[in-house]
């Protein structure tokens, strides 16, 4: 009896223990809309991806102020947090098959939840001393140029949106050529119509008073 009465008293124990630690992670689940930094040591103490050694997960503060007011756009964070460690797995494994790797491999979620790459991050053959990316060796076989300059780039669309405008400049100013000369196509032909009434008129009274004189 007194044996049974001990493993009694260790159940209670075990389930009031076991109460007490649901209670704490309840309070904190609670409490993690308290602060944006409350918030943020509450998914870095939850998602392994925003601790990771290999790659870098940033989260714009702006972008936790509104998670804090709307649940369903914490829910939707929460969602691709727990995603991210697969997918950087899969991405791993994939650039190793072809001896390459990723460099400064950072994600980055902005003010409005939008997730995109650091520009600082890049694919390298893991074999080269060199740092030089695959993209610079694939480019140097074709006898291609490096990847333009952020001012190259735009001065090449700019370049393509005024050679647009121009097109389009010119395709209106023919429409409108031809819309003239239908026009006076359309005046032309009213004209000549508009002569050959009067013409009948004419011939048809002269008929008259020819029948009648």
């Amino acid at each position: 009896m007194m044996q049974v009465g001990l493993n009694n008293y260790q159940i209670g124990n075990s389930n009031v223990a076991e109460r007490a630690d649901n209670k704490k992670v309840e309070k904190k689940t609670e409490d993690k809309y308290a602060s944006v930094s409350v918030y943020e040591a509450y998914l870095k103490d939850k998602y392994p991806c925003l601790t990771a050694s290999d790659y870098k997960v940033t989260i714009s503060p702006a972008y936790l102020e509104k998670c804090i007011k709307d649940p369903e756009k914490a829910e939707l964070l929460e969602k691709n947090l727990a995603h991210i460690p697969v997918s950087k797995q899969m991405e791993t494994a994939f650039w190793s098959a072809q001896g390459a790797r990723v460099v400064n491999d950072e994600l980055f979620f902005d003010e409005n939840g939008n997730c995109c790459g650091s520009s600082k991050t890049y694919v390298t053959n893991s074999k080269s001393s060199s740092g030089n990316s695959i993209q610079d060796k694939i480019s140097e076989k074709k006898g291609q140029r490096k990847a333009p300059s952020p001012q190259e780039h735009y001065e090449k669309r700019k370049l393509l949106r005024e050679q647009f405008e121009e097109r389009l400049a010119e395709k209106e100013y023919l429409k409108d050529q031809l819309e003239e000369k239908e026009m006076k196509e359309e005046l032309l032909e009213k004209s000549i119509l508009s002569k050959e009434r009067n013409a009948d008129r004419f011939i048809a009274r002269y008929e008259a008073n020819i029948l009648t004189s």
